[in-house]
């Protein structure tokens, strides 16, 4: 199924079922009076503060199922976020990795996506729709105070019962216009299935919805470990995955994933994103 929306949303092949500057400031050193010539140079200037990394002990990146411990140093007035990741993923090496584009809700404390930019080229780009994009989510972001839950079968259940609705972010929702927006809505309904309604445009101007539905038997394959096998794109088989996280405060969010069959490259490199149950 492809997954679209328009400006800085990515294109993304889910499951079967379709209806439809960084820069950097240099201090200035100053130079005191003082001896007898009055030449003689005052202290080097102190370096400017780096900010504390806050870290993310459970994130799921990019192309991969386990969970990795990453962090990121703050955006100051300066300085672009920056993502530190032990390992090489795909649009992320190991080390420090410039962020395009963050988003943490107050609300959701310890929780986020991360973004970064990636060739536009077919990326999004959907004929007679939008051009393509050039920002693309590469982490999930969640501290140790998010964890799965133990029974995600009974806590889907839950969902189910309550009609739960999430607000669904991917590619930390940038876009041109202004501040990031909800690219979907998920709702959980009564029989364990659910809807994902995809936004083609922005909701803050003209857009489109774009439903799709999953089975309660494919809700289950994706809450499983082996997560669901979606070949109904040959050239792009993958198998996605969707993980409940809660915290000490009961509050919840799903993450799905989406890892290419043949393994993650940078080419074809799956999915990630996050959702926010709606207060």
């Amino acid at each position: 199924m492809v997954r679209f929306w328009s400006e800085c949303h990515t294109m993304r092949t889910i499951a079967p079922r379709q209806i439809v500057t960084v820069c950097i400031a240099a201090a200035l050193a100053g130079c005191g009076g003082g001896g007898d010539g009055g030449n003689t140079a005052g202290p080097p200037p102190s370096p400017p503060p780096v900010s504390p990394a806050v870290a993310y002990a459970n994130s799921v990146l990019l192309g991969s199922t386990p969970a990795v411990a990453l962090s990121v140093v703050p955006a100051t007035t300066t300085t672009s976020p920056v993502l530190v990741s032990p390992v090489a993923a795909p649009l992320v090496m190991a080390g420090n990795n410039a962020l395009v584009s963050l988003y943490q809700p107050a609300a959701f404390a310890g929780a986020g996506i991360a973004c970064v930019s990636a060739a536009a080229g077919s990326i999004g780009t959907v004929t007679g729709v939008n051009a393509g994009v050039n920002v693309k989510s590469v982490a999930a972001l969640l501290n140790n105070t998010w964890t799965p839950v133990t029974e995600p079968m009974g806590a889907w259940a839950k969902l189910a019962a309550s009609a739960a609705v999430f607000d669904g972010w991917e590619n930390c929702g940038a876009k041109a216009e202004g501040g990031p927006s909800p690219a979907s809505t998920l709702t959980v309904n009564a029989d364990d299935s659910f809807t994902d309604n995809v936004f083609d445009g922005n909701p803050s101007t003209t857009v489109r919805i774009v439903d799709q539905s999953f089975s309660a038997t494919q809700a289950m394959q994706m809450l499983s470990g082996a997560g669901l096998t979606d070949t109904s794109n040959a050239q792009n088989p993958q198998v996605i995955r969707l993980t409940i996280y809660a915290n000490a405060a009961s509050q919840t969010l799903l993450v799905e994933q989406a890892i290419p069959a043949s393994g993650a490259t940078n080419g074809n490199p799956g999915y990630v994103a996050i959702y926010f149950s709606r207060q």
